[in-house]
């Protein structure tokens, strides 16, 4: 299978797609998808005591429609609470549940096994350079 010369965007879908469809698999089993699972990580990790959706928004760098189906489904599920926010009624604070927290190991664990499957082969410092790489990149392309 040949790869050179492949541009670098071109290259970092097709392991986005792989990555996306492996992950997915995994976390079928506790109900959730890789998305879903992205916006949970952020509440587990954000130092904000208070985040609204445009929060999810802008950590995930996605779009308002796309962000309130991930929230709404989310929601359904019972992993999280959107509460009206005291001081703007318009927007809301979401809040994990204990049902979140009870799926958090497992979903890490999932992830975790997968970053190693990524980089299986590599030693720590390429992979720390791999990181430091990538987060380049996705400062290069998104959004301010």
């Amino acid at each position: 299978m040949e790869r050179r010369g492949q541009p670098i965007g071109f290259m970092i879908k097709q392991i986005n797609n792989v990555y996306e469809k492996d992950l997915n698999e995994r976390l079928r089993t506790i109900g959730i998808t890789a998305s879903q699972c992205a916006v949970l990580d952020y509440l587990f990790h954000t130092s904000k005591e208070e985040v609204s959706q445009r929060d999810v928004e802008r950590a995930l760098n996605l779009k308002n429609p796309t962000v309130t189906g991930l929230l709404k489904r989310l929601d359904e599920k019972g992993y999280i609470l959107c509460v009206p926010n005291a001081s703007d009624k318009r927007k809301k604070n979401i809040y994990l549940t204990e049902k979140a927290y009870d799926i958090q190991r497992r979903m890490e664990n999932d992830r975790r096994k997968l970053d190693r499957e990524l980089t299986r082969g590599m030693t720590k410092r390429e992979v720390a350079a791999l990181r430091k790489n990538l987060e380049k990149l996705l400062y290069n392309i998104a959004d301010p």
